[in-house]
């Protein structure tokens, strides 16, 4: 196979199945978008993706993070109030 074929290959099999163009790039770029922001994938597997995808993890996060910074900082705002309720504190 040839870069060409796959690419023609997984246009063609997109197309058929959800009737929009795409292309290999924009399947991967659909892919970690996806994995990033179930949030889901620990830090290894995350780095593992980009790798396999011959980006760096900082490339990967620079690229493919779209998530808002309410999204971002929600765990560490959940942790707080977790936090808080536990030792009934005043961190927050």
């Amino acid at each position: 196979l040839t870069a060409n074929s796959v690419y023609q290959i997984v246009s063609r099999c997109c197309y058929k199945y959800k009737q929009k163009k795409t292309n290999p790039h924009l399947l991967r770029d659909m892919i970690v978008t996806h994995v990033r922001k179930n949030g889901d994938a620990s830090e290894k597997e995350l780095e593992a993706l980009a790798l396999f995808m011959g980006h760096s993890i900082q490339m990967q996060r620079d690229s493919y993070d779209r998530r808002t910074l309410e999204q971002k900082v929600s765990p560490a705002v959940k942790l707080m109030q977790d936090m808080n309720s536990l030792g009934g504190g005043g961190i927050l």
